[in-house]
C-alpha cells in the first residue's frame, strides 16, 4: 500500500476540472454558436467544473490525511496479516456484505414497488410511468449493490491487506474511513470474538453526508497475537 488512492482520485478530477473549465469557453474559441450546441456544451462544462472543484477539495484533504497516516503520524496501530488471515477475512466480509445489501435491497425495492402500484391505481394513465420509473430504480439498485460488493471483494483479493488505526481515521486495504469532519463522530468500538473465529474490531461512526447524518461501520481484523493490543485500543477509544 505504498500508493495513495485519494491522491490518484484528486489528480484525475483535477484534469477533468481543467478540461471542463476549458469547455465552458470552447464554443467561443471554436466558433460554435449557442443554438448549434454551444449553450449545451458550456452548461455541461459548468456543471462538471463545479462538481470537479468540490471533489478535488474533498480528496485533497483525504490525500493529505492518508499521507500523514502512512508516514506513521498519530498511528495507534499498524497491523499486517498472514495470507490465511486475510483470505478468511476477505471471504467473511464478502458474505456478510452481500447479506446486508440484500436485506436493504428488499426493503427499498418493496417500498419502490408499493409506491409505483399506488400511483398506478390513483392515475392509470400517468401512474404507469411512475411504476416504470420505480422498476428501473430497482434494477439500478440491484446493479449498484452487486457492483460495489464485487468491487470490494476483488480489491481485497488483489491487494494483501494492512490496517492503520488512528484516533480519527482507519485505513484498511486502500479504503480510508474518517470521522474527523465537522459533525462527524465515532459512536462505538467493540470486539467481535467468537470461538474458532477470527477476531474483529468493529468501529461504528457517523458522518455528515450532504445534510444527513449517516452511520458507517468498518470491521478491522485483529492479527493473531494482537488481541491484547486490540483490547487496549478499545479502552483508549472508550475513554475519549
Amino acid at each position: 500500500m505504498n500508493n495513495n488512492p485519494p491522491l490518484q482520485t484528486t489528480l484525475v478530477w483535477t484534469i477533468i476540472t481543467i478540461l471542463s473549465i476549458f469547455g465552458i469557453f470552447a464554443p467561443s474559441v471554436f466558433g460554435i454558436k449557442g443554438f448549434d450546441g454551444g449553450f449545451a456544451i458550456s452548461a455541461i462544462s459548468i456543471l462538471l467544473a463545479i462538481i470537479g472543484i468540490i471533489v478535488v477539495i474533498i480528496y485533497i484533504g483525504r490525500a493529505r490525511l492518508l499521507s500523514r497516516i502512512m508516514n506513521g503520524k498519530n498511528v495507534l496501530a499498524h497491523w499486517t496479516y498472514s495470507s490465511d488471515e486475510w483470505r478468511k477475512f476477505t471471504e467473511k466480509e464478502f458474505k456478510e456484505e452481500k447479506q446486508v445489501k440484500k436485506g436493504l435491497f428488499y426493503v427499498i425495492s418493496g417500498i419502490a414497488l408499493f409506491t409505483g402500484i399506488v400511483f398506478l391505481f390513483i392515475d392509470h394513465r400517468n401512474g404507469i410511468w411512475v411504476l416504470v420509473g420505480m422498476l428501473a430504480l430497482i434494477v439500478i439498485m440491484a446493479f449498484v449493490a452487486w457492483f460495489t460488493s464485487m468491487y470490494n471483494y476483488r480489491q481485497n483479493k488483489k491487494f494483501h491487506g494492512q490496517s492503520y488505526i488512528t484516533e480519527k481515521a482507519i485505513y484498511l486495504n486502500r479504503q480510508l474511513h474518517t470521522w474527523g469532519g465537522l459533525g462527524d463522530s465515532l459512536d462505538s468500538v467493540e470486539m467481535d470474538k467468537k470461538d474458532n473465529a477470527q477476531t474483529v474490531l468493529i468501529f461504528k461512526y457517523s458522518v455528515i453526508t450532504r445534510t444527513v447524518l449517516q452511520q458507517q461501520t468498518v470491521r478491522v481484523p485483529v492479527p493473531t497475537g494482537k488481541e491484547n493490543e486490540a483490547e487496549e485500543l478499545i479502552n483508549k477509544f472508550n475513554q475519549t
